[in-house]
């Protein structure tokens, strides 16, 4: 896919103050690394934020979600949308500091797919999507950090200042997204040592968000898939 085929979700400021309702109620465990507790608190909010922007970016295009955030038993894994028999999930993301751009993030990142198990034919869910919002990750872990906020707080729009949870208007964007039948092909053409790569003590499967498929393309992707089987586009 190309740079320009990445799209700006709308946000709007209802849509976030929603997204601040569901973190409140979120109890989050860190299992990657200890941080702050505000650092905490926007990791969970920006994944709410991008939920409900990809929910509304499938309900205007005729994707109707059956299930949302839910717990698949047998693999033991939260599920964050259901559609046509078939597991999506999607990741969230800053800008790294030292890409600074979004165009350097597309170039040099991937869709972020934690290894928890040995072969890529074990990876959980049937569809992985990947958004990221515009702002740098240490510059906004370490204002975060500096911030005296009240996060037990019940006033949504305080914590709305609080965490200038408005720098996420029009910021936030979809960038791709990936089958697994297509991604378990492409891990096997690669070398075993060039399969994966490793940050925060986890390891991540290869997807270069560059090989991704257009956002535009999981539309009729989703349309015209059966259940469980897959369709590369």
């Amino acid at each position: 896919m190309h740079y320009e085929e990445i799209l700006r979700l709308p946000v709007t400021k209802n849509d976030i103050l929603h997204a601040l309702a569901k973190a409140k109620k979120q109890h989050f465990i860190d299992n990657l690394r200890h941080r702050h507790p505000n650092v905490y608190f926007d990791s969970v909010l920006r994944g709410y934020i991008g939920e409900i922007a990809l929910k509304n970016w499938f309900d205007n295009n005729g994707i109707i979600i059956e299930e949302q955030n839910h717990m698949n038993k047998e693999g033991g894994m939260d599920i964050d949308f259901s559609f046509n028999g078939m597991e999506l999930e999607l990741k969230t993301s800053l800008i790294p500091d030292k890409d600074r751009t979004l165009r350097n993030v597309f170039l040099n990142r991937d869709i972020k797919l934690i290894k928890r198990q040995p072969t890529i034919e074990q990876l959980k869910s049937d569809v992985h999507i990947q958004i990221v919002f515009q702002q740098q990750t240490k510059k906004k872990d370490n204002w975060l950090k500096k911030q005296n906020i009240n996060i037990q707080s019940g006033d949504l729009e305080y914590l709305y200042d609080a965490f200038l949870a408005k720098g996420f208007l029009n910021r936030t964007f979809l960038f791709g997204w990936i089958d697994k039948t297509t991604l378990i092909h492409r891990i096997h053409q690669l070398p075993k040592d060039k399969q994966t790569w490793s940050f925060a003590k986890r390891t991540f499967w290869v997807c270069p968000l560059r090989n991704a498929f257009p956002p535009k393309d999981i539309i009729n992707f989703l349309k015209k898939s059966h259940p469980k089987t897959g369709a590369t586009p």
